[in-house]
């Protein structure tokens, strides 16, 4: 049998055997492909019941999530997609008071720039605030501000304010929140958010418990500063910048009074609630978000000590309300201020970028503007 077998193909010439071996392995290799290409047209493994329904949940999850930013529903904030200008009714409307509009920005659309915001908390790049801070993530942050007409912000040059300024007998605040009250009762004028800073007075520290020697204040959306104001001098001083309802007469009769004003000169101010002894979570959240925001800025050279006057400041204040929303941060920039709430050290580089240097608000972050109309709690309307 071997034989005749190996005597069959001898006598096949060689170009005939060359191309019988050819021919049978072009054949083996079309069938090779075709087992190929059929295994990988055929349909993808069934997920398991738990499995498959777990991803429909987390994709139902993320669609609600974004559906209720929209809707101002309670939920955490989430991203999402979109890009609007500022508005009350429409995309194109204009804000009241502002000779710019702003436009909106969602997280999800700057995390390539800085994948830090979306990272787990505790954050391992960044300070992180301690596990027993409570704050709250599940209230929607839209429209949480109360409306003022006027912010005035004193400089006190310390930071350990009593809880309640107001009260606090003999001090700036306490005298201007006095008469505020009696113009209240009188019907004149409208609501005034008086806040305590950290801000360096010009006036030597030591002189500013004498009844002549007073504190410098800046006053938005006026976007000015007011030198030397004592607590002697409150009602002329309330009276030249912060009364609404004073007729000619009585105008000429107090801009008579020797105030020394300026305006603004910073690019930018930021304000960040750090008043321990009316809640912790400011206290705690305001020295971590201060001391990244500098960090940051000096990096940028954006800082006072690098540029001068035309820098970012950063201060800590008083109490400002929704300290449950710590860290709470006040940008005043072009005479708007935008309060974010819920912010964290991976937001800073995020809030100097997109707010404080192209203008644009952080939807997710975002409580409200501080003169919005008593009829519009925030200058958004999603």
């Amino acid at each position: 049998m071997f034989i005749r077998t190996y005597f069959l193909f001898s006598t096949i010439p060689k170009i005939q055997y060359k191309r019988f071996i050819s021919t049978a392995f072009r054949n083996q290799m079309i069938n090779n492909c075709c087992s190929s290409v059929q295994s990988s047209l055929s349909p993808p493994p069934i997920l398991s019941t738990s499995v498959e329904k777990s991803c429909t949940e987390n994709i139902y999850n993320r669609k609600m999530s974004l559906s209720s930013l929209s809707n101002n529903t309670s939920v955490n904030p989430s991203p999402s997609n979109s890009f609007t200008s500022l508005s009350s009714n429409s995309s194109t409307t204009s804000l009241k008071n502002s000779k710019k509009s702003t436009a909106t920005i969602s997280i999800e659309e700057i995390t390539s720039e800085n994948p830090c915001l979306t990272c787990q908390s505790p954050c391992s790049i960044h300070p992180s605030y301690p596990s027993n801070l409570k704050i709250n993530y599940e209230a929607n942050l839209h429209g949480t501000v109360q409306p003022h007409t006027r912010h005035i912000i004193i400089s006190t040059g310390k930071s350990d304010w009593d809880k309640i300024i107001e009260l606090e007998s003999g001090n700036l605040s306490a005298a201007l929140y006095e008469y505020q009250q009696q113009k209240k009762r009188d019907n004149e004028d409208g609501k005034l958010l008086i806040t305590n800073s950290n801000r360096q007075n010009s006036t030597l520290p030591f002189l500013t418990f004498l009844s002549f020697f007073g504190n410098d204040i800046l006053i938005y959306p006026d976007n000015i500063i007011v030198r030397n104001v004592s607590t002697g001098k409150v009602k002329e001083f309330y009276d030249q910048f912060l009364s609404n309802n004073l007729n000619k007469k009585e105008k000429d009769k107090v801009e008579g009074n020797d105030f020394t004003t300026e305006r603004i000169p910073y690019q930018a101010v930021i304000l960040i609630c750090g008043h321990k002894r009316r809640d912790l979570r400011c206290g705690v959240a305001g020295p971590i978000l201060k001391d990244e925001f500098e960090k940051v800025l000096k990096e940028k050279k954006m800082d006072l000590n690098s540029i001068g006057n035309q820098g970012v400041p950063v201060y800590l204040t008083s109490h400002v309300g929704g300290h449950q929303f710590a860290g709470n941060v006040i940008v005043y920039r072009n005479g708007q201020g935008i309060w974010y709430g819920r912010v964290t050290p991976c937001h800073v580089q995020m809030i100097i970028n997109k707010t404080i240097i192209e203008g644009k608000i952080i939807k997710e972050l975002h409580r409200g503007s501080m003169f919005d109309d008593k009829n519009e709690r925030s200058i958004l309307d999603w």
